[in-house]
């Protein structure tokens, strides 16, 4: 799967790249935003009542409950460390850093808005959901909290997507594909962890996913239009980095 979600990434970069800025960019935004918006209202009106995608993550739970050998699951538990909290908050702090000393100061604003907000909404639909985990008695992790969005594809995707949306703009354009694919590759593996260890339906990865992805993508719009709008600079996907000797960004 995660090698799957990189193709489907690189290549969905890749058209949205050759488009120029304008009115299509923008419906493309906001096609991608109805998307996932109606991606997760699906999925949460389905976690709210027996049969259905219920039946289905607990039939998939129980099944890898009972087949997935101890050695992948120990070495699950040490690769989903890269979707911890605490990890990521680290990651976080350090692109934050480098952002201040750089004085980049709209990017700095934009990914205290992805990743501080993105974990207060994340932390809400958790609330108001309250969905229980599935059991997971194996030992090699325990993860406690509502399941439902999963906190570790939710946040994974913001940090490493924001993470390589700064790379987007400072490495040369023959690197993008490869950064985009690398980075998508990552977070779906991370979100797969959740599921392999058992800690998390798959249903709350998705979902997960989805309201990240929108989110994500919500702030990248925004800077991008004030990118546009003070320095009438090439956006995502052209000429990536043009401005990095501005010092306003």
């Amino acid at each position: 799967m995660p090698a799957g979600v990189a193709v489907l990434a690189a290549l969905s970069w890749r058209c949205l790249a050759g488009l120029q800025p304008g009115w299509r960019r923008t419906a493309l935004y906001g096609g991608f935003a109805l998307a996932m918006t109606a991606l997760f209202l699906l999925l949460a009106a389905a976690v709210a009542q027996p049969g259905g995608m219920v039946a289905f993550d607990n039939a998939l739970a129980q099944a890898l409950g009972e087949q997935m050998p101890g050695s992948l699951l120990a070495g699950l538990s040490w690769f989903t460390f890269l979707g911890d909290r605490y990890f990521l908050l680290l990651l976080s702090v350090l692109m934050l850093a480098l952002l201040a000393w750089r004085q980049r100061w709209l990017l700095l604003g934009t990914a205290v808005l992805a990743t501080a907000g993105g974990g207060a909404l994340n932390w809400v639909l958790k609330h108001i959901f309250q969905r229980v985990r599935p059991e997971h008695s194996h030992g090699y992790i325990e993860a406690t909290g509502f399941s439902f969005p999963s906190g570790h594809a939710s946040a994974s995707l913001i940090v490493y997507g924001f993470g390589c949306y700064l790379l987007l703009r400072l490495l040369p354009e023959r690197w993008h594909m490869a950064c985009v694919a690398v980075s998508a590759g990552l977070v779906a593996a991370i979100g797969a962890s959740r599921i392999l260890l058992h800690v998390h339906f798959f249903s709350d990865v998705v979902a997960g996913f989805a309201v990240s992805a929108l989110w994500l993508a919500l702030c990248v719009f925004l800077a991008e239009r004030c990118f546009a709008r003070q320095w009438a600079s090439p956006t995502i996907g052209r000429g990536i980095g043009q401005s990095s000797g501005q010092s306003g960004n």
